[in-house]
């Protein structure tokens, strides 16, 4: 598991947890089934106060400790080499020249016809990243392959009868 995704598990883990013990002290609260009154009431509202804010401030940490690690707005920087890559049913037109491992990847696609999804997979099947590919769009992602090999790229989107012949492949070079 990445280091992202650790992050993620911990920090919603911590939010079921105190959810469940906050249901626990709400229930515990209350004696009997009889509502309460006056003081345990006021001491309530305080606890559930308490919860409450230890909740927003444990999302927002989440928030915080993810937001930097999103794929997303990534510069591919001056050196980086581009990739204009084309959909089209049923093919992916690709430039014909290696990628260099090591270096950002600017991967700029467009569709000349319908949805297509552009997924990269390494040679053991493992997905690396995919991008909605839509008409009259173009998308750019930016990626750096950190291993020279053969990466297999598939169509993700269901674009007509022959969508599964839809796959192309990317040489990546030390």
């Amino acid at each position: 598991m990445g280091r992202t995704a650790t992050i993620i598990a911990v920090f919603y883990t911590a939010v079921v947890v105190l959810s469940v013990v906050l249901f626990v002290v709400i229930a515990a609260s209350t004696r009997g089934g009889r509502p309460l009154e006056g003081a345990a009431l006021k001491r309530l509202a305080e606890r559930e106060k308490t919860w409450f804010v230890i909740v927003v401030v444990l999302l927002a940490a989440l928030l915080f400790a993810t937001i930097f690690f999103t794929p997303y707005g990534r510069s591919a920087g001056p050196n980086a080499q581009v990739e204009d890559v084309q959909a089209v049913q049923f093919a992916w037109l690709l430039p014909e020249r290696p990628i260099k491992a090591g270096r950002p990847v600017e991967f700029r696609l467009t569709s000349k016809d319908v949805n297509h999804g552009f997924g990269v997979y390494t040679s053991s099947g493992r997905l690396l990243f995919q991008i909605q590919v839509i008409p009259e769009h173009t998308q750019v992602y930016v990626y750096t392959f950190k291993h020279p090999g053969i990466y297999t790229i598939l169509c993700l989107e269901y674009c007509g009868l022959d969508h599964d012949r839809m796959q192309s492949e990317l040489r990546v070079v030390p």
